[in-house]
């Protein structure tokens, strides 16, 4: 076990509780705490931490039932902050983490690392084909206040901004960024005095914004890089820049794979290195951009790029009255969605402080468990949501919007991690997501080209419209080339969102061109020896660690890896089944290949098997990495019976790697929840939970990043997979949220409900895309309550079709009188 946090600092530990000679006295631990200087905090099971560690082994995979959070006197939140901290609304840091860890602001659109010198626009790539990278921008709200103290930061998800608060003297002044969700190109920083007894308040600002010579670079450590990253070269137009806006316009330093020439203007208000403030106002600053891919694929000239940035920021001045007014009532129709934990009865979200005299003079707040996986729940969705947009269909990378971790590229993380945790609350954004896809369809039919297949073969690393980030020539071995399972990882999308939704009109004008292009990648992909069964030969399996001296499956791949050919089997069958429906052509070769394709499977020990000859490995050092049998579980429901469940969750389960907690830990949680396993469930949430989730700001990595974990590597600055798959382990485990061929149902574990809770809602979810109920989940029943508008739409039938209907009276339902599943559906 690794005796340093995520940033090398030294992680004390002091053993007590169950299994220990000493209780864990809170006394006590503060005590051995405030001897560490790099200490400030610790929960129960005794591990002491600095404020940035958070995915050191003890801390990411044993969570105990509290977390105790200790703060040294004058570390608490502001009073009017403290509200929201107590419900889980706004994250508090005092000191701030490293700022490698700290949160991102964005709107899908355009997104940052707070405070920092790097800005990302989706979609905006350098490079091309086997050299493609997001392309950084010089963000012109990045800066701190130099002087002065800082006592605060805070991200508040409802109203996504982040917020600095500084002592200077006898004022506070405070300093608050954010990305408009409504005007999607303006960026706003703001000054304002919080409180004086002067009349005017000065301090020193430094601005990492230097387009013209971009020497602030330091987060490119976060991801692996060193030194200053230029991708676009600016010059100043003096000619356009007035009083009030500045105007700079720059060229990417590579031409993109269609030999064009790419363009982007920022059009900034940049503050004084010295800012003078009334004590009764404030200083709001307003940026804007403009880009080539703002106008689609078609060749664009910087004038036309410039005047559009100088056209959004001429309608940004003549609102700037109101952009933190509309902005924030943009996200507050975000979050009419979302998940509401309560704590059990007997315990609040937050204790009252305790106060000890010590010679550090600490206080002690202790907050419920509940709290934490509320926390945690906003925290992940306000990610996803940043990320997210439903008029601009460029995709989502692991990294999110706001890095360039993994090259800013699409993976099948988005397709089966991110848009299933969006599809209840905002069916338009999972939509959007599945846009991108099918915006792919005409660069992915070139890939397939390259390769000798029919169809879509989608990149498993894709940029714009579907560019591949490798494998350009159609040669070479490794995930880019042929880790091909991503293909048919969109067709479950596409019908996860059908089921979701039953838009008929979506599945013929988008779902089906895309299902129609997979079938006939598949189709061609087969190798096809004889006529009882076919094999699809040299993938990469999803269990990317099968890459050792006796299978060499990265070079030259695997035959018949079981969720590569269980995705194609659903391709095949989906997409017969959709061009039947609307009398479209349809291949008779599509259900043949589907029904004689491979399907691993032990009749002996009624368990799956990996690929062709696999043996589930037992040394440490094979682990299955990351999951791939339990995926036929779910999401996929494919050729499993509770006992196949069963044996496939004991085969493979313990073997899976730690360390990959996010896309593992909850996969896991919610097939042990269908076998009844409440305690292994709840050790796999925990790791979801806590999957090396770093800093006060929950900024998650993909694993961790201690070297003696197998595995490990650097930092990725933010894992969305782990967000998309935590929320989830909430709502598809403990909530029993799911989709099938006829739409909504819920088949939850009867009294199993997140740890330390006394229940789950879920707000505001959407049937057929329209009609919005709210689900309330307990020990012993299951609640639903509607809105006027949908009262008596909305039928409930049990399976003895016994049916309910939802009113705005809330409708309770107890366990031991219906028959589970239950379905969601019109009353009609």
């Amino acid at each position: 076990m690794s005796k340093t946090d995520a940033v090398g600092h030294d992680i004390a530990y002091f053993e007590c509780g169950e299994g220990y000679e000493k209780k864990c006295d809170i006394e006590v631990l503060a005590a051995h705490c405030n001897s560490n200087p790099s200490c400030q905090g610790f929960n129960t099971n005794g591990l002491l931490k600095s404020c940035t560690s958070g995915c050191d082994a003890g801390c990411c995979y044993d969570v105990t039932q509290n977390v105790d959070l200790y703060i040294r006197k004058g570390f608490l939140p502001p009073n009017d902050w403290q509200d929201d901290v107590d419900r889980g609304k706004l994250l508090f840091a005092n000191p701030e983490p490293h700022f490698c860890f700290l949160p991102a602001i964005g709107n899908g659109y355009i997104g940052t690392v707070v405070m920092s010198a790097s800005l990302f626009q989706s979609g905006l790539f350098i490079g091309k084909c086997g050299n493609i990278g997001k392309a950084r921008i010089p963000s012109p709200i990045g800066g701190s206040i130099t002087s002065g103290q800082l006592i605060a930061s805070g991200l508040h998800f409802e109203k996504a901004t982040f917020t600095r608060r500084y002592k200077l003297d006898d004022s506070i002044v405070e300093h608050r960024v954010f990305i408009s969700r409504n005007l999607k190109s303006v960026m706003v920083l703001e000054f304002s005095v919080v409180s004086s007894t002067s009349k005017n308040v000065t301090f020193s600002f430094s601005s990492t914004f230097d387009p013209l010579n971009q020497t602030h670079n330091t987060e490119t450590t976060c991801t692996g890089g060193s030194g200053v990253e230029i991708d676009i070269k600016f010059i100043f137009n003096s000619n356009l820049s007035t009083s009030s806006m500045n105007v700079y316009e720059g060229i990417l330093l590579s031409q993109d794979d269609h030999n064009r020439s790419l363009y982007i203007t920022i059009c900034t208000q940049q503050p004084n290195e010295t800012i003078t403030i009334s004590s009764s106002s404030s200083l709001q600053l307003i940026s804007t951009l403009a880009s080539s891919i703002d106008f689609g694929i078609d060749s664009i000239d910087q004038k036309t790029v410039t005047l559009e940035a100088i056209n959004r920021f001429d309608e940004a001045l003549t609102k700037r009255n109101y952009l933190f007014i509309e902005h924030v009532h943009a996200w507050q129709n975000l979050w009419k969605s979302g998940i509401d934990i309560e704590p059990i009865e007997d315990q609040s979200f937050v204790s009252s402080r305790i106060f000890l005299d010590t010679n550090n003079n600490t206080i002690i707040r202790t907050f419920s468990r509940a709290l934490d996986i509320a926390q945690h729940i906003n925290s992940s969705l306000y990610y996803l949501l940043t990320s997210s947009r439903d008029d601009w269909p460029y995709g989502i990378s692991p990294g999110g919007l706001a890095s360039q971790s993994y090259s800013g590229v699409i993976f099948m993380d988005m397709d089966w991690y991110m848009m299933p945790a969006l599809l209840p609350f905002h069916p338009s954004l999972a939509a959007n997501i599945i846009r991108f896809r099918y915006n792919s369809l005409e660069e992915s039919n070139n890939i397939a080209k390259i390769f000798g297949y029919n169809g879509s073969m989608f990149a498993w690393t894709a940029s714009y419209f579907g560019r591949p980030q490798g494998c350009c020539d159609g040669k070479g071995g490794w995930e880019n080339c042929i880790e091909q399972h991503v293909t048919g990882d969109v067709a479950v999308a596409v019908q996860m969102y059908y089921y979701a939704t039953r838009d008929r009109v979506w599945l013929e004008n988008i779902g089906w061109p895309l299902l129609r292009d997979i079938a006939r990648f598949w189709s061609s992909r087969t190798t096809k020896t004889d006529n009882i069964t076919y094999s699809i030969n040299g993938i990469m399996p999803v269990d990317e660690w099968c890459d050792n001296t006796q299978s060499k499956c990265g070079d030259i791949g695997v035959n018949n890896a079981i969720q590569t050919n269980a995705v194609a089997v659903v391709s095949l069958i989906f997409a017969t089944e959709v061009g039947n429906m609307f009398g479209f052509d349809v291949d008779p070769e599509w259900i043949r290949t589907a029904k004689k394709l491979k399907i691993n499977f032990n009749s002996t020990t009624q368990t799956h098997i990996q690929w062709d000859n696999a043996v589930p490995p037992s040394s440490p050092h094979t682990y299955v990495c990351p999951e791939d049998v339990l995926f036929l579980t779910y999401p996929m429901n494919f050729n499993v019976t509770p006992e196949i469940i069963r044996n496939d969750a004991e085969t493979f389960i313990p073997i899976t790697c730690e360390e990959n907690a996010g896309m593992t830990g909850p996969i896991h949680a919610i097939v042990w929840l269908m076998l009844n396993e409440t305690l292994k469930a709840e050790g796999e949430f925990n790791r979801s939970l806590q999957a090396c989730t770093y800093g006060e700001f929950h900024v998650r990595n993909e694993v961790d990043i201690h070297p003696d974990i197998i595995g490990g590597h650097g930092f990725n600055s933010h894992f969305l997979t782990g967000d998309g798959g935590f929320i989830q382990a909430v709502m598809m485990g403990y909530a029993g949220l799911r989709y099938d061929e006829k739409g909504l149902l819920f088949n939850p574990l009867p009294g199993s409900i997140t740890p330390s809770t006394k229940s789950i809602r879920l707000r505001n979810i959407l049937v057929h895309g329209t009609y919005s109920f709210d689900y309330i989940i307990d020990q012993t029943s299951m609640n639903f309550i509607t809105s006027d508008i949908n009262s008596n739409i909305l039928c409930i039938t049990d399976n003895r079709d016994n049916q309910w209907q939802i009113t705005i009276h809330q409708l309770k339902l107890n366990f031991e009188d219906i028959y589970l599943p239950i379905r969601i559906d019109l009353c009609i």
